[in-house]
C-alpha cells in the first residue's frame, strides 16, 4: 500500500467595498479591497487546508469551521491551517501546487513575496505558486473575485 496520497483544494471569494488588504497565502496586499467571507478570507490557506484535509481522508475544512458556527466568524486563515496541520501530523507534506485565479490586481509582482510566505508557514521549499487571469470572462466571479486551487501531495510518516 502507497504512504502517498493526494489532495486537492479550492476556494473562491467576492471582493469586500473595503480596502482592508488583501491575504493570499499569509501575505498582505496592502491597499487591495479585502474579500468577503466568514473568516479573514485567504483562499489560498483555504484551498490549502482543503486539499491536505482531502489527502489525509479528513473531509474540509467547513466539517471543523462551519460558516454559520459563531466561532467560525472572524477565525484567522493561519489558525484554520495550524489546526488541519495538527490533524495531520502522522504525514509530511512533501509537494504543494497552487494556482490563483484573479483579475484584479495582478499578482505576478506579489508572487515571491505568496511563496516566500507560504514557505515560510508551511516549513518547505517544496511550493510552487501559479498566477493566472480570467482573460475578462465572467467565470468564477469574473473581476469581482479571487479563486484558488491547491494540489498537495502528503506522506505517511
Amino acid at each position: 500500500m502507497s504512504k502517498s496520497k493526494i489532495g486537492l483544494g479550492f476556494d473562491v471569494h467576492r471582493f469586500d467595498k473595503n480596502k482592508r488588504g488583501l491575504l493570499l497565502g499569509g501575505y498582505k496586499i496592502s491597499r487591495a479591497r479585502s474579500l468577503l467571507a466568514v473568516s479573514d478570507g485567504d483562499v489560498v490557506l483555504h484551498a490549502v487546508c482543503d486539499a491536505l484535509c482531502g489527502a489525509a481522508s479528513l473531509g474540509d475544512i467547513g466539517d471543523y469551521f462551519p460558516p454559520d458556527c459563531p466561532k467560525s466568524k472572524g477565525i484567522k486563515s493561519l489558525d484554520i491551517l495550524k489546526f488541519v496541520l495538527a490533524k495531520i501530523k502522522k504525514y509530511n507534506l512533501i509537494n504543494i501546487d497552487i494556482t490563483i485565479i484573479a483579475e484584479k490586481p495582478k499578482l505576478s509582482i506579489h508572487k515571491p513575496k505568496i511563496v516566500a510566505s507560504l514557505r515560510r508557514i508551511l516549513k518547505t521549499k517544496n511550493v510552487n505558486v501559479k498566477v493566472k487571469s480570467k482573460e475578462g470572462l465572467e467565470i468564477l466571479g469574473g473581476k469581482d473575485a479571487v479563486t484558488c486551487l491547491a494540489a498537495v501531495l502528503i506522506e505517511k510518516v
